[in-house]
């Protein structure tokens, strides 16, 4: 039974923290709720923050992506802005969330802060690079979403809110893709992973492998990253090329840490994760060496 002495509105985020702090008892940022039937909160007081002035999205001066954290999922699968940033697989992933009742309440920043290992939206923003902005009574920071989660449902946050997140201008041509597999009783993920790539006449510049629910937080999967920095994919032939990319998704598998549940047992997310980043992987390269040889062929 879900039972709260105090149910709150903020008008900015500044508001919301100072009355999260003020009590009394333990309080919740509440925005689009979705998530209170299957996981009713034990608290005494809730925030609301669905008008603090936190669900735009916007483009910065510098050309970055601002994701407010109240903007919901159906905001997130449909926007120009959103549709059109690294392929627009951010706003794929968020249209196969849930259905849409559910996401015309859900909200990024929910999704983010439940903390979960299985977030639907996570992965492909930690493979964007995105960057979390923090705000408290007088005061904002912001840093990298890897930094965010430090832990099972916990994040950085303690009783500070976060208020969006940013997609900067350089990665806005990244390749880009994500799968997940879910369980179909419950729809969580039994394995999510996302990749992204930047490339320089055929040279791997930036890579990205993040992966959800396979470890104790969303998290990106470093050694199996830095081993393709660097890698020309135009000058080595098929085999080599093949081989490498196995050799990445058997790091990425080596960097996880899956529960042993009734489920999926452990071995079997990880071998998800090896056979998810090898195909994603395959999938992106391909893509990058066929448009470098359609430029090549219009420039001869």
């Amino acid at each position: 039974m879900w039972e709260i002495s105090d149910y709150l509105f903020a008008d900015s985020p500044p508001e919301a923290v100072s009355l999260m702090r003020q009590g009394p008892g333990k309080g919740i940022y509440l925005a689009g709720g979705t998530d209170l039937l299957l996981n009713p909160p034990e608290c005494d007081f809730v925030v609301d923050i669905s008008r603090a002035g936190i669900s735009n999205i916007a483009r910065t001066p510098g050309g970055d992506v601002f994701l407010g954290a109240g903007v919901t999922l159906q905001d997130l699968a449909t926007n120009e802005l959103v549709t059109s940033f690294a392929g627009g697989e951010l706003s794929r992933v968020a249209s196969q969330c849930g259905n849409r009742p559910v996401r015309n309440l859900a909200t990024i920043g929910g999704n983010l802060c439940n903390a979960r290992s299985s977030a639907d939206t996570a992965p492909i923003l930690l493979a964007l690079d995105a960057t979390c902005f923090i705000t408290d009574q007088d005061s904002q920071e912001s840093l990298p979403l890897d930094d965010f989660f430090v832990g099972p449902q916990q994040t950085i946050l303690e009783n500070r809110l976060l208020v969006g997140l940013a997609l900067s201008a350089e990665v806005s041509d990244r390749r880009c893709a994500s799968s997940k597999l879910i369980c179909r009783a419950d729809n969580m993920a039994l394995a999510h992973v996302a990749v992204g790539v930047d490339c320089r006449e055929g040279r791997i510049n930036a890579a990205r492998i993040a992966l959800g629910a396979v470890a104790p937080i969303p998290l990106r999967a470093t050694l199996a990253e830095s081993t393709l920095d660097g890698f020309d994919i135009n000058s080595e032939d098929k085999e080599t090329l093949s081989e490498m990319i196995c050799d990445v998704a058997e790091l990425a598998a080596g960097e996880v840490d899956p529960i042993d549940e009734h489920r999926a047992s452990s071995e079997y997310r990880r071998d998800l994760v090896r056979v998810l980043t090898r195909r994603l992987l395959e999938k992106v390269l391909a893509e990058i060496a066929a448009e470098s040889a359609l430029n090549d062929g219009g420039q001869s």
